[in-house]
């Protein structure tokens, strides 16, 4: 054997346990991703409508407010002839406040909690938000459950989109994500539409924001925690069943 296959081969010898080593870590990722999406897993498209259709109200709630305090602020003077112009703009203004808020710490407490929870409790806010509204007897009380809407939408508006993908088969992720995005629109489209119909009644227009958001807390109480969370905290078995 010449000096240099002898070197080649005492070199081969060295490295073969850092291929393999290599090769043992590649296999244990590709065995890691094949235990979250099993190849030829079929996931249940009626499943699927279901999670879409009741997470994505989130982001119909989203528009919703975005585009029926628009409409509402111009009759706040048949209640409240005294309401003045920098207290119109607080009253549309601080659901951004709100929702500020909400954005910001929902990611750390989904993340404690998880996300099914933290989508709940937006609903809640959002719910009380819309009562405090359609009853409020005074501006402050009114500019009060603005600041409950903006909990809610910007928790909402944080955590719809990361439970949808953590919850949606790989091949049709995207799609799924892209119906958030969508329903905001319809949300938007929707409110002008009400606030054309049933305008000047204002506190209809704030208080109706409930239903959907109720809607959405019963169904998530029918609706799987995300798979992602659940393998984070350690219940991996609960994990593949969701999955």
């Amino acid at each position: 054997m010449k000096e240099d296959d002898t070197f080649k081969v005492a070199e081969g010898a060295k490295n073969k346990p850092d291929d393999m080593a290599g090769h043992n870590s590649g296999n244990s990722m590709d065995s890691f991703v094949q235990s979250e999406q099993p190849e030829g897993q079929s996931y249940k498209t009626c499943f699927m409508v279901q999670i879409v259709s009741t997470a994505a109200i989130g982001g119909f709630l989203f528009g919703y407010d975005t585009g029926v305090i628009s409409g509402a602020q111009l009759y706040f003077d048949n209640d409240f002839p005294d309401i003045t112009d920098v207290q119109r703009s607080q009253v549309v203004s601080l659901a951004l406040i709100g929702a500020a808020v909400g954005s910001l710490f929902s990611g750390t407490i989904s993340d404690k909690v998880g996300r099914k929870k933290v989508i709940m409790f937006a609903d809640i806010m959002f719910t009380l938000g819309a009562i405090v509204m359609a009853w409020s007897p005074t501006i402050a009380m009114l500019m009060v459950g603005r600041v409950l809407v903006g909990v809610g939408v910007g928790a909402a508006a944080q955590i719809v989109p990361v439970y949808l993908a953590e919850i949606s088969p790989v091949e049709i992720r995207g799609k799924l994500i892209a119906v958030n995005t969508v329903m905001i629109t319809i949300g938007q489209v929707f409110s002008v539409i009400l606030v054309f119909i049933i305008k000047p009644h204002w506190r209809y227009m704030l208080g109706l924001a409930g239903v959907p958001s109720t809607i959405q807390f019963i169904a998530m109480i029918f609706l799987p925690e995300s798979p992602r969370w659940l393998g984070k905290q350690g219940q991996d078995e609960r994990s593949r069943g969701v999955m």
